[in-house]
């Protein structure tokens, strides 16, 4: 009986331990400490775009986590970037740009939006955590990074792929930045890596900017989210006053930055590359034809002409020669937008 009750004991012991574990990690609100590696912090997890633009989410703290490497050489304050991985989660292929970042004399914080909250991908699934998820979790480690002794709080930039991608195009909205931020604090400059535009978030009249250039990525091949949606939504940006800079490489599909060469399949991936294009107004909850300008008179117009256009089936692939060239593009976008 006792060498029974020690077995449970041990069971339970082993069990318990990695829950322990990880609670004993300490959780930074600020980086003074000047850190470095795995750093555990808080962040919130919206329901919605609107809780968040609204400030209406649940204000409970979700501990989640980034790594955070400097470069080799530190002089001065430097540039920081925070990097949004896509549906898939952190993976090798956000090394190149930690390395890129680097060499460059630049911080690189990946974020990890899915570990803390018991993810492991949303590729099959994108309803396990609204991205208004991923946008707050940009915005709190912009809050997060400046507070480091060795970061200049005016040069964090943020670069993200594909759900991490879309990041980008809400960082650039006044409205999206103060669901989180309370002073004057903004990202310098954003990169998003073949974003999703089937469904995309503007104002009318045209919304107030926090005046962060923008960079898109694109793959000419991309059926995932494809090149075309976005350039449509990068006029709109235009003409609204928003500086972007579109770039699409040929013979590139989703993921070709991917310094290992691959291509995939991936079947049970859900895509909304058929479904209308949409500007949805989440500071006035109205909806719009992205192309037409035509107004929706509900959301339930939108979901009734959106039904049945989500498909499953995708493709991504790396592209050595166009992940080469958007690597230099990137470098090149940040040295003209944050002086590095």
């Amino acid at each position: 009986m006792k060498k029974f009750l020690r077995c449970i004991f041990l069971v339970g012991f082993f069990i318990v331990m990695p829950l322990t574990a990880a609670h004993a990690q300490q959780v930074f609100s600020d980086l003074s400490s000047q850190p470095t590696g795995r750093i555990y912090f808080n962040s919130v997890t919206p329901k919605s775009k609107w809780e968040l633009v609204h400030r209406k989410y649940d204000k409970k703290p979700t501990l989640i986590w980034g790594t955070l490497t400097m470069p080799k050489q530190i002089q001065g304050k430097i540039p920081a970037m925070v990097i949004s991985p896509g549906s898939a989660g952190v993976g090798p292929k956000d090394d190149r740009w930690v390395r890129a970042f680097n060499e460059m004399g630049i911080a690189a914080f990946v974020v990890d939006s899915f570990g803390g909250r018991g993810i492991v991908s949303t590729m099959d699934d994108q309803s396990q955590l609204s991205p208004a998820g991923n946008d707050a979790d940009a915005l709190v480690a912009l809050k997060l990074l400046s507070t480091d002794p060795r970061i200049d709080p005016k040069k964090i930039g943020q670069i993200g792929f594909s759900r991490g991608g879309s990041v980008a195009l809400e960082m650039i909205l006044e409205s999206f930045r103060k669901g989180i931020i309370d002073d004057d604090l903004k990202f310098a400059t954003v990169i998003g890596f073949y974003p999703g535009c089937p469904a995309v978030w503007w104002e009318i009249p045209p919304p107030p900017l926090t005046g962060a250039p923008l960079m898109l990525a694109l793959g000419e091949k991309d059926d995932y989210t494809p090149a075309k949606l976005c350039v449509n939504f990068a006029e709109i940006m235009k003409r609204d006053g928003q500086a972007v800079e579109v770039h699409v490489y040929p013979g590139a599909y989703h993921a070709f930055d991917n310094p290992r060469q691959n291509f995939t399949y991936h079947r049970n991936a859900t895509t909304a590359n058929r479904c209308p294009q949409v500007m949805y107004d989440v500071q006035h909850v109205e909806y719009y034809h992205l192309l037409t300008g035509e107004k929706y008179p509900s959301v339930n117009e939108v979901k009734a002409e959106n039904k049945g256009c989500v498909i499953r089936g995708v493709s991504s692939g790396s592209n050595i020669a166009q992940g080469n060239k958007a690597e230099e593009d990137v470098k090149d976008f940040l040295i003209r937008t944050m002086g590095r």
